[in-house]
C-alpha cells in the first residue's frame, strides 16, 4: 500500500526519473543507429539494458506509474524493454549451449528456428527502443547529448574456457549419486504434462488455452522445479571426481538447464501476455502498442519455447534411462498377484508404467516362463497360468470339504453344489461379485463326481466374471532394484484397486504413475 502522500502529485518526479535514464538514452540511440544485429543481440548490450530497465521498472511501480495516464505508456514501454532484453539474453545462452546436448528431432532445426526467433526479438527491440525515445521526449525527460555515455557496445568475446585448476571433491558411492540424479530427472519429467504437445497441438488459436490450461502460475512452478534440479547437480556433483567417471552426467545437467531456461523465457512471455496484453484486449485504454502482436507472442511461446522444452526434456529422459540401465543393481522380489481378476488391464498397465518410467529391463517370472514387465499385453498372458493355478488349488480345497463327502449331497448334485458354494464362501476361498447371483443350471456328465461337477460349475462362473478365486500365489519380478522397490509398493497397495476392483489412491512414491 502507498502512503497518502505518495498518492498525491509527486513534486520533481520527472527530474528524479532523469537520474535513472542517462545510460538508457545511450542504449536507445545506439539501437537506432546500428544496422548490425550482433551489436544488439549480444550479452554485453542486453545485460546492461536489462539491468537499467529492471531497476527503472521497480522505481516506476513504487510511484504507481502504471495507473497514471501521463506515465502509464512510459512504464509499459520500460516493461516491454525489460521483457525482450531478458528473453533475448536467455535465447542467446540457449543457442550457445544447446549444440552439445541431444534433441530427438536434431539440433540443426533448433538452431535454425532460434535464429528466426532472434530476428523477431531484434526487430522488437529496435521498435521498442525507438518508442522509448519518443515517449521519453513526450514526457519531458531530459535527453542532453552532453550526458551521453560511450555508444560502443560491440564486444569481441574470447573463445574457450578457463582451465579447471581447483582440486575436485571426492564422492563415495558414485553409482548411487548418478542413479539418484537420473531418477530425479525422470520423476520431474513425469510431472511435466504441461509440456506435452498433445495439450495444444490441435488448438487453432493459442489464446483459447491461456490462462485456463496454460498460465504463468503453472509455468513458473515447473520452471522452479527444473531450477532446483539444476541446483541439485551443482551442489552435490559439480566439480567432483564422478564428473570424470561418466560423461553423461554433464549431459543430464545440460538438459535440465536448457529446459529450465526455456521455461524461464516461457514464464516471462506468458507473464507479459497475461499482465500486459490480455488487459489491452479486454477494453482498457490502449496507451502503448506492443512491438509484437498477441498472436505473435503466443506463437513464440508455444511453437518455440514450450515445444523445444518438451524436445530437450524427452532427450534427457532417454539419456537418464540409459544411465539407469548402466548402473542398475539387479535383484528379485516376490509379490502377491492382484486380488481382483489377476493381471487384468489396470494392474498390468500400472506395472508397465512403473517399468517404463525407469526404462530398465524388468521381467515377471512365473514358473519357468519369463514375461516382459514393460508390456501390458505380455502381462495379460500371465492370467492363464494364474487362473489354472487357482483352479488347481480350488479342486484340492473342494475335495476336503464336508459337503463333497456328504452322501446326501453326492446323491443330489444341485443341493451339493449349493452346499459346496456356501462352504467356500464361509471359508473365504471365493469372492462373489454379482449382486443377483445364481448358480448355473448344469447337467451332470455320466460318471462325474460331485467334486468334478462343482469344479466345472465354478469354472463357468469364473469365466463369466461373477466370482473370483482367492489365492496366495506369488510372482517374481527380476531386474533393477530401484524399479523392484516401486513394484513392491504397488503390489502392497493392491495394484491400485481393492478386492472388488474399485480404484484406490496410490501412495506418494508412485504419484508419477497417475500423471
Amino acid at each position: 500500500m502507498f502512503s497518502n502522500h505518495l498518492q498525491t502529485k509527486v513534486e520533481g518526479f520527472t527530474d528524479f526519473i532523469n537520474l535513472y535514464i542517462n545510460s538508457l538514452n545511450s542504449y536507445a540511440e545506439f539501437s537506432s543507429s546500428t544496422k548490425d544485429r550482433k551489436n544488439i543481440l549480444n550479452t554485453f548490450f542486453l545485460g546492461k539494458s536489462l539491468s537499467v530497465t529492471s531497476r527503472l521498472e521497480e522505481v516506476l511501480d513504487h510511484y504507481n506509474a502504471k495507473n497514471n495516464k501521463d506515465w502509464a505508456a512510459f512504464r509499459e514501454n520500460i516493461s516491454t524493454l525489460k521483457l525482450f532484453t531478458n528473453i533475448s539474453y536467455i535465447t542467446l545462452h540457449l543457442k550457445s549451449a544447446s549444440p552439445q546436448y541431444k534433441l530427438l528431432s536434431g539440433i540443426d532445426v533448433f538452431l535454425n528456428e532460434t535464429d528466426q526467433v532472434q530476428d523477431s526479438f531484434y526487430s522488437a527491440l529496435k521498435i521498442t527502443f525507438h518508442d522509448y525515445l519518443k515517449i521519453a521526449k513526450r514526457n519531458g525527460l531530459d535527453y542532453n547529448s552532453d550526458k551521453k555515455t560511450d555508444l560502443n557496445f560491440s564486444v569481441d568475446f574470447p573463445e574457450g574456457q578457463l582451465e579447471s585448476t581447483l582440486k575436485k571433491r571426492r564422492i563415495d558411492s558414485p553409482e548411487k549419486v548418478i542413479v539418484n540424479l537420473a531418477t530425479s530427472y525422470l520423476n520431474l519429467a513425469s510431472e511435466s504434462d504441461l509440456l506435452v504437445n498433445d495439450t495444444f497441438k490441435d488448438v487453432k488459436n493459442f489464446c483459447e488455452i491461456v490462462p485456463d490450461t496454460v498460465n504463468e502460475n503453472k509455468l513458473r512452478i515447473l520452471e522452479n522445479k527444473f531450477h532446483n534440479l539444476q541446483s541439485l547437480y551443482d551442489t552435490y556433483i559439480s566439480n567432483s571426481d564422478i564428473e570424470d567417471l561418466d560423461s553423461d552426467l554433464r549431459l543430464i545437467r545440460g538438459h535440465a538447464s536448457i529446459v529450465y531456461h526455456l521455461l524461464e523465457a516461457s514464464t516471462s512471455l506468458i507473464h507479459y501476455y497475461e499482465r500486459h496484453m490480455m488487459s489491452l484486449e479486454g477494453g482498457k485504454e490502449k496507451l502503448y502498442k506492443p512491438p509484437i502482436s498477441s498472436k505473435g507472442i503466443l506463437g513464440l511461446l508455444f511453437n518455440y519455447y514450450i515445444n523445444y522444452a518438451e524436445e530437450f526434456l524427452n532427450g534427457g529422459v532417454k539419456l537418464c534411462r540409459n544411465v539407469i540401465k548402466k548402473y542398475a543393481e539387479e535383484g528379485n522380489v516376490a509379490v502377491k498377484v492382484p486380488g481382483y481378476r489377476g493381471f487384468h488391464v489396470r494392474p498390468s498397465t500400472l506395472v508397465s508404467k512403473v517399468v517404463q518410467h525407469y526404462g530398465s529391463d524388468v521381467f515377471m517370472i512365473v514358473g519357468d516362463e519369463k514375461y516382459n514387465a514393460s508390456l501390458p499385453m505380455d502381462l495379460f498372458r500371465v492370467n492363464e497360468k494364474i487362473n489354472a493355478e487357482k483352479r488347481r488349488n480350488l479342486a484340492n480345497n473342494i475335495c476336503c470339504l464336508h459337503s463333497t463327502n456328504d452322501p446326501e449331497c453326492a446323491a443330489n448334485f444341485e443341493k451339493g453344489l449349493k452346499e459346496i458354494f456356501h462352504e467356500l464362501l464361509e471359508e473365504n476361498k471365493i469372492i462373489n461379485y454379482s449382486t443377483e447371483f445364481s448358480l448355473p443350471e448344469l447337467k451332470a456328465i455320466s460318471e462325474e463326481t460331485l467334486g468334478e461337477f462343482a469344479n466345472r460349475a465354478i469354472a463357468f462362473l469364473l469365466a463369466q466374471g461373477k466370482i473370483d478365486l482367492k489365492t496366495d500365489m506369488k510372482v517374481v519380478f527380476q531386474g533393477d532394484k530401484r524399479v523392484l522397490a516401486d513394484l513392491e509398493i504397488l503390489a502392497n497397495c493392491g495394484y491400485g484397486e481393492d478386492s472388488y476392483g474399485n480404484n484406490i489412491v496410490l501412495p506418494k512414491e508412485l504419484s508419477y504413475i497417475r500423471r
